[in-house]
């Protein structure tokens, strides 16, 4: 059974299907609030959007009930490291963003809308903060 299993992860890793984070990070070099990046997905076709100003969230829906939750946070990731890479970015404006993997294209059409209207990136919020998606 365990070479079964292994051999399911090669093969998914060649075709490239493997597993994408579902936790990402938003960061910008200004200081910019979640009202913002709902305006730079203005005019998206297939989204809807609701934002709770006072909480710094933006939750944006996607067709077939999936969603991106976008969080502020402070810009202190409680870590040498990320606040080293924090620093090196000039990072002024950080949300922890949540997708749903299960249509992560389309997530990734967001996330490029709110690149091109906001500035900024994504990447994930993992050790080496990969992958990275940029302008």
């Amino acid at each position: 059974m365990k070479n079964k299993s292994k051999l399911k992860k090669i093969r998914e890793k060649k075709a490239g299907t493997a597993t994408v984070t579902n936790e990402w990070l938003y960061m910008n070099p200004n200081s910019i609030t979640v009202a913002e990046i709902e305006n730079a997905l203005e005019g998206m076709d297939g989204i809807e959007t609701e934002i709770w100003k006072e909480a710094g969230v933006l939750e944006v829906e996607v067709p077939e009930h999936h969603s991106m939750d976008i969080e502020e946070i402070a810009v202190d990731l409680k870590d040498e490291y990320a606040n080293a890479y924090l620093k090196e970015h000039d990072i002024h404006a950080l949300f922890a963003v949540t997708i749903d993997t299960e249509n992560y294209a389309f997530m990734q059409k967001i996330m490029q809308k709110i690149i091109a209207g906001a500035g900024g990136f994504f990447c994930g919020d993992t050790e080496d903060f990969t992958p990275v998606v940029k302008e």
